[in-house]
């Protein structure tokens, strides 16, 4: 259930950042939807399969590049590197320029993907957290709308 709300989460943002046009609340408010579906997708089975599939691809390419330098380079290690700039792309969308939204769009739907991918670290576990947090709040909430 909650993949399909997050679907929806996303095209609904993108349906808004289309049609909203005022300053503050054209960017704002497509970026809380987008938000929204981050966290529901967190909460969903839809983003750990992601991150299988993704692991399918990864796999090869780490471990060839990391053959190229020298030094092993893990999958957790690239999820980290993708969880933090998911969520500067998000941060710097908010407080700088909503010009870009569905780049920040498509931050919120790979950072909650590659959150779960993510070994440690203090930002990836931060996401992780506020994720956590936020899916749960997205998901009573939405749950209640809807009746799920």
């Amino acid at each position: 259930m909650f993949g399909f709300l997050a679907i929806c989460c996303f095209a609904a943002a993108k349906w808004l950042d289309k049609k909203l046009t005022m300053k503050l609340w054209g960017g704002l408010v497509p970026l809380l939807v987008g938000l929204a579906g981050s966290m529901l997708l967190y909460a969903s089975a839809m983003s750990t399969t992601a991150v299988g599939w993704a692991n399918n691809i990864m796999e090869p390419l780490t471990s060839t590049f990391g053959s190229m330098i020298g030094e092993p380079l893990s999958m957790a290690t690239i999820y980290g590197v993708v969880c933090i700039a998911g969520f500067a792309v998000t941060v710097m969308d908010l407080w700088k320029d909503h010009t870009y939204n569905s780049k920040a769009t498509t931050a919120l739907i790979i950072t909650p993907i590659a959150a779960h991918g993510a070994a440690g670290g203090w930002l990836p576990g931060i996401i992780d957290t506020i994720h956590s947090a936020g899916a749960q709040a997205v998901a009573s909430f939405v749950g209640g709308a809807v009746g799920a």
